[in-house]
């Protein structure tokens, strides 16, 4: 009896844990020097999967490298490595922001050359006067995943948003091409879901867990997938990341993407002269640059490349919507009526960040 009662109570405590999901602001990691504070507010760039996949190399106090991390590269649905490169333009742009306001002024060298290249950047830094940008854009940056409104993107916020850059491109949801992408945005993602290796590589970032969660700091939490409520806290305590395989769970996630899909006030496209690391790194930082100020225009953000990740489609979307430049980057975007705060959890900077051999710390 006395072994039943302390089974119930263990059962009962691992369940309570699970009613409120671990989050970003669950963990307070001790940053010592400001350049490891503006690393921090640079890993809270989006990047796929929330793989986050860099690392930087400090060799003193205006010298970095950033490096690509390829053991963080989703191999199925970004073979050629484009995803991973945007995710580290998207880290550039929050360091550059964030030096800023520590008085850092970073100039970038593109070092990439190419799809393999470890070595992405050099950053230098040098002291400036501090910028009056909020930080707090970079902390409430977050990928929706809720229906938006249909209302088309009014031409000042576009203005705000694109700043009239030829490289950025808006089709309202209720236009021919709109409608074209969001048919095929669903379509692609169907095929994904559908296939068993793309199925298994998004089953390895899942974390459906506290226990996971607070283990790995990365991946594709209940909160991140927009799972929520009883909901959440079911699958939190009940799912693990296999299930996310079965025919159940799938077609619900079809279900949502469906009405994703038909529920948004356009579409973001970002274009490209030509395919390498440098051109996808300017995507990343284009990108940031809209996530972030799509919530102060209370517009909705949601990154959906699957039209461009499936080879069978990308080659036809791409002639379909002849615009100037390759396609490189897919958003939904549309107006929201409450911004729920960023959750997405970030690996600890002590393991982002190395020194070189003489500035060891």
């Amino acid at each position: 009896m006395k072994t039943r009662n302390i089974l119930k109570f263990v059962t009962f405590v691992s369940i309570f844990s699970g009613c409120v999901p671990v989050s970003r602001e669950s963990f307070d990691d001790e940053l010592s020097e400001p350049v490891e504070e503006i690393i921090y507010y640079a890993t809270l760039a989006g990047s796929s999967h929330n793989t986050q996949p860099w690392f930087v190399e400090i060799v003193n106090d205006s010298l970095l490298y950033l490096k690509a991390d390829f053991s963080k590269k989703l191999q199925v649905v970004d073979p050629d490595a484009r995803e991973l490169f945007i995710s580290l333009g998207a880290f550039i742009e929050n360091f550059v922001f964030a030096a800023e306001c520590f008085g850092y002024k970073a100039d970038i060298q593109i070092t990439a050359k190419h799809k393999n290249d470890t070595n992405v950047a050099a950053i230098y830094l040098s002291k400036a006067q501090r910028s009056n940008y909020d930080l707090d854009q970079i902390k409430n940056r977050r990928t929706l995943r809720t229906p938006f409104h249909n209302t088309a993107i009014s031409k000042e916020h576009l203005n705000n948003l694109t700043h009239n850059n030829s490289e950025i491109v808006y089709f309202p949801s209720y236009s021919e091409e709109g409608k074209y992408i969001a048919s095929q945005t669903l379509s692609a993602y169907i095929c994904q879901v559908k296939d068993d290796q793309a199925k298994q590589e998004l089953a390895n970032w899942i974390r459906f867990s506290n226990s996971d969660v607070e283990k790995h700091r990365d991946g594709l939490t209940t909160s991140e997938m927009g799972i929520t409520g009883f909901g959440g806290f079911f699958v939190r305590n009940f799912y693990k990341p296999e299930d996310s395989m079965k025919d159940s769970f799938i077609n619900t996630g079809i279900d949502k993407t469906k009405e994703q899909t038909e529920n948004c006030g356009g579409w973001i496209l970002i274009v490209q002269n030509e395919e390498n690391p440098e051109n996808w790194i300017n995507t990343g930082r284009l990108y940031q640059q809209l996530n972030l100020t799509s919530r102060d225009l209370m517009i909705g953000f949601h990154p959906m490349n699957q039209m461009i990740e499936e080879e069978n489609f990308e080659k036809e979307v791409n002639e379909r919507l002849s615009l100037p430049g390759v396609i490189q980057f897919v958003a939904r975007i549309g107006y929201v009526e409450n911004y729920p705060p960023a959750n997405s959890v970030r690996r600890p900077c002590n393991k982002i960040i190395k020194y070189t051999e003489k500035n060891v710390k």
